[in-house]
């Protein structure tokens, strides 16, 4: 069929849907495979849609009154849906670009239940309830939090000057980026942590063994030092195993998995400081050994939705790992907009898609997280409600457009305390602010994280 043949039939269809008030709905699997008539009648374009999308997607656009969206403005049912991602801000939790109202949601951290404002900027969390046909709105049911590494900094020599690098935290490499949240009572940045210092770390495995830090908090003590990691090296006659560049003694652990093996995935406990050096390793004497689920693993029941953030590893000619599970290019069905080969290792990306009956997680769509490429500081001189202004140097101002995905931070604490449910709303003109940015390809100056601070001293 010709182009002009597809667009009068894509043409024809709009009318029928304008007339007959009918919805796209998606049919298992993730296609549009038919316009729903409000008697129920499918009409099958499945190949038609596919060969003609822009076509279709701008008549229907018209036919409907909408710009771009494929879903009626007659449609308001929430879809339930599963998200891990990380915390960009509160007043509500915002996650993945989304503002989930939690007013009945239950909160749990590392297992125990808990309060929202016991979470911080750049946890990563993992969030059951549903979302609102904006897009943009939803209400959380449930939400959790896990670390990923609680304990001692075993070493700091490989990060810079600027803050990014890695450091070893109880024998994981932790990976730094400009987009990690640094958070601590004392500590003024990460750049001040010290040997034998104890943080908490948020963030996603990156399939070779590290941890890329979505958050790091400096602890004046360790609530629990806990380290989880996949057993390596399990040597049952000296009751020893790796954890990365970890050894783990549990010759003395009150608890042990029965089926403890190499390849097990394990949270394992200690109530004594590490031995050992940077030269010869460290040893854990471990109080506590215990089993339990991978976080990165994508598990869900059949016909659930799931979006979730990670890090992508191990890409190739046929296909790439995304926070440690492999994904083949062959068994994904993704827009045409997403070109899978700019994938590279180290990209942290956004992944859509449901479970089939197999359990297996299908993607449907995968969207690039942008990273920080500037960094500005100054005073505020406008505000809006998504936009902000600030004085970068002398008779010099930028704007920035604030968005569900900026990370709000406030920091501001001489004489006030900072807020725990900060955003644009709570900025001032004259407020002190740290912006970190990316422009988009309309020239566009989008916020990635927006830090109110106490002015310096001049």
């Amino acid at each position: 069929m010709g182009l002009y043949s597809q667009i009068r039939a894509v043409s024809y269809y709009s009318n029928y849907y304008s007339t007959h008030c009918s919805i796209w709905r998606r049919q298992p699997g993730g296609n549009f495979n038919g316009l729903v008539t409000e008697r129920g009648t499918i009409v099958q374009i499945h190949h038609l849609f596919k060969k003609s999308a822009i076509a279709a997607s701008i008549l229907l656009a018209t036919a409907c009154g909408d710009s771009g969206s494929l879903v009626s403005n007659t449609d308001t049912a929430a879809t339930s849906n599963k998200v891990v991602g990380v915390i960009t801000g509160f007043g509500s939790i915002y996650v993945n670009g989304v503002k989930y109202e939690t007013d009945s949601a239950s909160v749990s951290i590392d297992g125990v239940n808990s309060l929202e404002t016991s979470l911080g900027v750049g946890d990563v969390i993992t969030l059951e309830g549903t979302i609102n046909p904006d897009g943009t709105t939803g209400v959380a049911t449930a939400v959790s939090c896990n670390d990923e590494v609680e304990g001692y900094v075993l070493d700091t020599s490989s990060l810079l000057a600027d803050g990014t690098g890695s450091i070893n935290v109880m024998g994981q490499t932790i990976v730094v980026t400009v987009d990690t949240v640094f958070d601590g009572d004392i500590l003024a940045s990460i750049n001040d942590v010290s040997l034998l210092d104890i943080v908490e770390v948020s963030g996603f495995p990156d399939g070779t063994g590290n941890i890329v830090a979505t958050r790091i908090e400096s602890k004046n003590a360790a609530e629990d030092v806990e380290v989880k990691g996949t057993v390596a090296a399990l040597d049952e006659t000296q009751k020893t195993f790796k954890l990365g560049e970890l050894t783990v003694d549990y010759s003395s652990a009150a608890e042990v998995p029965a089926n403890l093996s190499n390849g097990s995935f394990v949270e394992v406990k200690t109530e004594t400081t590490l031995s050992g050096d940077l030269t010869n390793g460290f040893v854990l004497s471990a109080s506590k050994v215990e089993t339990e689920d991978n976080d990165s693993d994508i598990d869900g029941d059949e016909g659930e939705e799931i979006t979730m953030q990670g890090v992508v590893s191990g890409v190739d000619d046929a296909g790439f790992s995304f926070n440690g599970t492999r994904f083949e290019f062959s068994s994904i069905d993704i827009d045409d907009d997403f070109d899978v080969t700019t994938l590279v290792d180290g990209a942290t990306i956004t992944v859509e898609g449901y479970i089939d009956a197999n359990g297996n997680f299908i993607v449907e769509e995968i969207e690039d997280e942008h990273e920080s490429e500037n960094e500005d500081e100054g005073l505020v001189t406008a505000v809006t409600e998504s936009t902000i202004t600030i004085s970068v140097s002398a008779n010099v101002e930028k704007t920035f457009s604030v968005n569900n995905n900026t990370r709000m931070i406030d920091e501001q604490d001489e004489g006030v305390t900072p807020l725990h449910y900060f955003s644009l709303a709570d900025v001032s003109v004259g407020d002190y602010v740290e912006i970190e940015s990316f422009v988009d390809d309309s020239a566009i100056n989008i916020a990635t994280e927006l830090k109110r601070e106490d002015e310096p001293s001049s």
